[in-house]
């Protein structure tokens, strides 16, 4: 299912069916004056927009609600909070098991601020430890066989979060381009990283000026609603497998009866035989780029269902559905009555 954000004239949120065409409305009250930056197995993780910042995860069908500490008690975070709009400051959560408050293993995992770090806490701690790394601006995490990963620059590292917290090197990645959105996905016990290709459409609009030179592109920027006007669109994936005898990513043309789930979420490989909606060795995914869908007049748009094998592209809604804030995938098996 998808979790539909709220419209200007009805603060409810939606659960949609886009197999069955069918949007079930919920009140999530606990949502008001919070931004949601991901989700992870059914559980929302939210942001408040004002001092001190409380993080929590939000069950939105039982509303059960886990606090965990605010943003101000990460590391540096108060200049960060200061330069940094909310929505931009925590980037990614994971959790090693399903929250509740009798279980005091669960470990959280998150990316966060400007530079995109890594830090940790417990259920009940009062503070967001930071890993040690030479490293900053962390892509994507997974929780996986006991271990948290981290999408690096150029390699995932494995998080130690025992006596000396630390990120630790695990493999080095498969050389990428310039513009291009990053995932870890588990699936059927391996350990996928997913390659999304992305291009920046400017708007035909001869008017507006337009420069290029090799590798960049300059756009006008619309000083009435101080948005930038240019479309962006995923234009190809590619999937690989670690090898964990060889020690490397193996590029795979078929994850078989499979389908995963991209977007603002833990990224999902679900199969095609359970859940008969969904189409195998496809991607279906969402507009995860923040970056563009807040600064251009756009919106989020840049959503659709991808074939592995033959690289065509279906979109999930009609082009000319938009929304100012994402969408997130909920676990296929979530069903209301």
């Amino acid at each position: 299912m998808l979790l539909l954000p709220p419209n200007k004239d009805d603060e409810a949120h939606k659960l949609y069916d886009f197999f069955k065409k069918k949007a079930y409305k919920i009140q999530i009250p606990a949502m008001r004056d919070k931004w949601c930056c991901n989700s992870w197995n059914g559980w929302l993780i939210a942001i408040n927009h004002t001092f001190p910042y409380e993080i929590c995860c939000l069950n939105p069908i039982s509303g059960v609600q886990i606090d965990l500490p605010p943003a101000i008690t990460f590391e540096n975070s108060p200049p960060d909070l200061d330069e940094t709009p909310i929505e931009f400051f925590l980037n990614k959560v994971v959790l090693s098991s399903t929250p509740s408050p009798s279980n005091a293993n669960c470990v959280i995992m998150a990316i966060h601020s400007n530079y995109n770090k890594l830090a940790f806490c417990k259920l009940g701690d009062k503070r967001w430890i930071t890993l040690k790394s030479e490293d900053i601006q962390y892509k994507d995490l997974l929780y996986y066989k006991d271990n948290f990963y981290a999408i690096g620059r150029s390699k995932v590292v494995q998080c130690d979060i025992g006596d000396d917290p630390r990120v630790i090197p695990f493999a080095l990645l498969p050389k990428m381009g310039y513009f291009q959105y990053r995932y870890l996905v588990e699936s059927s016990d391996c350990l996928l990283y997913v390659l999304r290709y992305m291009d920046l459409k400017d708007q035909e609009d001869p008017l507006k000026l337009r420069y290029e030179t090799t590798g960049f592109k300059v756009f006008d920027l619309d000083s009435d609603k101080r948005k930038f006007s240019y479309r962006y669109e995923t234009t190809t994936f590619k999937v690989y497998n670690f090898d964990f005898d060889q020690k490397k990513w193996k590029l795979l043309k078929n994850i078989k009866e499979k389908a995963l789930l991209l977007g603002h979420n833990q990224a999902i490989s679900i199969s095609t035989k359970k859940f008969d909606g969904f189409k195998s060795n496809h991607i279906y995914f969402l507009d995860d780029y923040k970056e563009g869908y807040f600064e251009n007049t756009y919106g989020c748009h840049d959503m659709g269902v991808f074939n592995i094998k033959t690289h065509l592209f279906k979109p999930i809604f009609h082009r000319t559905q938009l929304w100012a804030s994402p969408l997130f995938w909920m676990r296929p098996e979530l069903s209301l009555h």
